[in-house]
C-alpha cells in the first residue's frame, strides 16, 4: 500500500500534530562585513533576523579580526551579553577571507566584539525575534 505525503500530513493534522516542512524549516542567512577603512567596524552593525536565521561574518581584509559572543572578555562590559541561558561563543581569529557562522535558536539581543578591536568600537548587536 503506497501512502501519500499529503495524506499523512493531513492526518497527522487531524490529530493535532504539527509537521514542519522542510523548506519552511530553513532560515534566511544574513552576512555581515568587517571593514577596516577609516575604523574596524561590523557592517552593517546592527542585524535583525529571526529565530532558525543564520548570521555570516566575512573578513576581506588583512587584519585580524574576531567576532565574540564571550561578555566577560570586553574591554568595556557594555560590549557584550547574551539572552539568559545561552552559551558564550567565539569565531577563533579570523584571518584574510576567513568567515564564520552562527544559527540563532534562542530570542533575545546579541551584543558582540572584536576581542581585537573593541576598545576602538568595533562592536555590533544581533536581535532575534
Amino acid at each position: 500500500m503506497k501512502i501519500h505525503r499529503r495524506a499523512c500530513i493531513e492526518m497527522f493534522a487531524s490529530l493535532g500534530v504539527i509537521v514542519a516542512s522542510p523548506a519552511l524549516a530553513e532560515g534566511k542567512t544574513v552576512e555581515v562585513v568587517m571593514k577596516n577603512n577609516p575604523k574596524s567596524v561590523f557592517v552593517p552593525a546592527i542585524v535583525n533576523i529571526s529565530v532558525g536565521d543564520t548570521v555570516k561574518w566575512t573578513n576581506p581584509g588583512v587584519i585580524t579580526h574576531s567576532v565574540t559572543f564571550v561578555p566577560a572578555q570586553p574591554t568595556a562590559a557594555f560590549d557584550a551579553a547574551l539572552p539568559v541561558g545561552v552559551a558564550p561563543f567565539d569565531s577563533g581569529n579570523m584571518e584574510e577571507d576567513a568567515t564564520f557562522s552562527h544559527t540563532f535558536t534562542v530570542k533575545g539581543t546579541y551584543k558582540y566584539f572584536c576581542k581585537f578591536h573593541d576598545a576602538m568600537g568595533m562592536v555590533g548587536t544581533v536581535v532575534v525575534s
